[in-house]
């Protein structure tokens, strides 16, 4: 498995198959930012010209007594869900969600295993969605639970429980649209590890697997969709050389019958595409694994073209996400910018000083709403949950 590593707490930790394991960015951790911050100092802004507001940026922070300490936070445009802890120093089990302009934060979910962690996570439509993962020494556990609505019982829609933990992985990437959640997992089969590209649908309680495959062979990651049905996800198809695999980004309608999916990239290093509207979005494979990180090519689903992406800041960019009309990823967290889809330019957020421990990390658009962590001083303890209105496409 040539996987993203999910860097979680000391002592509560993933299993991962891999046959060639890379490190991922390092993500917060929910009682201290105890791992190094991306990006280093901050290198040559990229050549791509940087667009000022029509009109001073509305940056909002939510009150940091809703959100410490914090693990993962993400927006589906109209609400904002994070995860966090606080009665343990590993985890992060509980799930809120907030409305802008709300006078609080509800409780969507309070997780009965204190040590456990919840990321990712996901929301669509007031609906709720994230993996449950906890450790035992070097041992790896993780569920994937749905619920409805806040405060109601959480359906448990996958899990590694029943997989030998030298096989399991993780369901390291979920998407949500209006009627389903779709996910990638691999468990253990008869003759080996299977991956599966699985559906859930929210009106009928169904499952199904939408592709599965021999893990020595292909495996499935970072699905997204939107609510009109269409998908894109990644692959890595492994041949003749197991050490040097394809890396594709396919795009699909979901419908009841078998997936029809068709190859978007032509080169063989292409991963983690997000939608937006017509265009999709994914990274550049660099160092031989899913979690590298690498240059952005966005690419036409009416014309076929393709064009980069070049952010500002240095560093290659991670995690991207698109919107409505905006790309966010993670880059050099002294720089944060949005690229516009619309205007080919980046919108300049924030910038801090190049060697300043002060910045932004991990940063979601969905719709026309961004949401990122700022980390307010160098201690890597004072972090705070802003989000932000962007200008909708024109």
């Amino acid at each position: 498995m040539a996987g993203v590593l999910i860097l979680v707490l000391s002592g509560c930790g993933s299993s991962s198959t891999s046959q060639s394991t890379a490190s991922a960015r390092p993500v917060l951790p929910a009682s201290r930012f105890s791992a190094t911050v991306p990006g280093g100092s901050a290198g040559t802004a990229s050549e791509t010209p940087a667009s000022p507001a029509a009109s001073p940026l509305d940056v909002q922070a939510i009150p940091q007594a809703w959100t410490t300490p914090i693990l993962d936070a993400k927006t589906d445009g109209a609400e904002i869900v994070w995860s966090k802890g606080g009665d343990s120093i590993h985890g992060a089990p509980d799930l809120y969600a907030y409305v802008p302009g709300s006078a609080s934060p509800v409780l969507v979910y309070r997780g009965a295993n204190r040590e456990a962690q919840l990321m990712p996570i996901a929301v669509s439509h007031h609906r709720y969605a994230f993996e449950e993962t906890w450790g035992d020494g070097k041992l790896g556990y993780w569920k994937l639970y749905y619920v409805s609505s806040p405060g109601a019982p959480p359906q448990l829609i996958d899990s590694n429980a029943a997989d030998p933990q030298d096989l399991a992985a993780p369901a390291t990437w979920i998407a949500m649209t209006s009627d389903r959640l779709i996910w990638n997992s691999a468990h253990a089969g008869p003759s080996g590890p299977r991956w599966y590209l699985r559906s859930y649908d929210f009106a009928t309680g169904v499952t199904r697997n939408l592709l599965d495959a021999d893990g020595t062979a292909t495996e499935y990651w970072f699905p997204d969709a939107d609510d009109s049905g269409r998908l894109v996800y990644a692959t890595v198809e492994y041949g003749s050389h197991p050490q040097e695999p394809a890396y594709h980004v396919y795009l699909a309608q979901i419908t009841d019958g078998p997936l029809q999916p068709r190859q978007l990239d032509h080169y063989g290093y292409a991963t983690e595409p997000v939608l937006s509207g017509d265009t999709v979005v994914w990274k550049s494979v660099a160092y031989g694994s899913v979690a590298s990180m690498g240059p952005l090519t966005r690419y036409s689903i009416r014309t076929g073209s393709t064009s980069p992406i070049s952010m500002l800041g240095g560093g290659d960019p991670d995690y991207e996400t698109a919107g409505n009309r905006f790309v966010a990823a993670w880059t050099d967290h002294t720089v944060f910018s949005l690229y516009d889809l619309e205007t080919d330019t980046s919108l300049l957020v924030e910038e801090h000083a190049p060697t300043a421990m002060e910045g932004v990390v991990r940063p979601a658009v969905a719709g026309d709403l961004v949401v990122f962590i700022r980390m307010l001083d160098s201690t890597n303890r004072n972090l705070q949950l802003c989000w932000l209105r962007l200008p909708p496409p024109t």
